[in-house]
C-alpha cells in the first residue's frame, strides 16, 4: 500500500520580487498620479519642460512614499494599528490636498479636503487593520 505525502507548506519569501504588488502597485500609482498633476498644472495649454519635470518628480516621491510606508507598515504587523491607519491618512490627505492645490488659488480648500480625506482614510485603514489582526 503507497503513502501519499502531503505537500509541503509555502513559506513566504523573506524579501520581493519585481513581480509581487509590493513593487508595481506604487510604480503604477506613481506614475498616474504624475500624469495626474502634470496635467492639472498644465490647465489646458501646451505641455511644457516644467510641466514634464512636474510629473516625474511628483510620480517618484508618491511611489517611493507609498513603497516605503507599505514596507514600514508590513514590519509592523499586528503592532501600532493607529500609527499605521494615521500614516496611510496622512500620506493619501497629503497627496489629495497637493493636487487640489495645483488647480486652485485658495489655499483653505486643499487644507480641508486634505483633512477630510485623512481623517476617512485613517478610519477605513484602521478598521482593515482591526478587523484582521489576530484576536489576542
Amino acid at each position: 500500500m503507497a503513502q501519499h505525502a502531503a505537500p509541503a507548506p509555502r513559506r513566504a519569501a523573506s524579501g520581493f520580487s519585481l513581480s509581487s504588488s509590493a513593487v508595481w502597485v506604487p510604480a503604477v500609482a506613481g506614475i498616474l498620479y504624475g500624469f495626474w498633476a502634470a496635467n492639472i498644472e498644465r490647465f489646458g495649454r501646451g505641455v511644457t519642460g516644467g510641466n514634464v519635470a512636474l510629473g516625474f518628480v511628483t510620480g517618484i516621491i508618491v511611489a517611493a512614499l507609498c513603497f516605503g510606508i507599505h514596507q514600514w507598515s508590513r514590519q509592523q504587523a499586528g503592532r501600532h494599528l493607529g500609527l499605521r491607519a494615521v500614516t496611510w491618512g496622512a500620506f493619501a490627505g497629503i497627496a489629495v490636498g497637493f493636487l487640489r492645490s495645483l488647480g486652485s488659488d485658495l489655499v483653505l480648500w486643499p487644507i480641508i479636503l486634505g483633512l477630510i480625506v485623512l481623517a476617512a482614510t485613517s478610519a477605513m485603514v484602521y478598521y482593515r487593520y482591526y478587523t484582521a489582526a489576530d484576536p489576542v
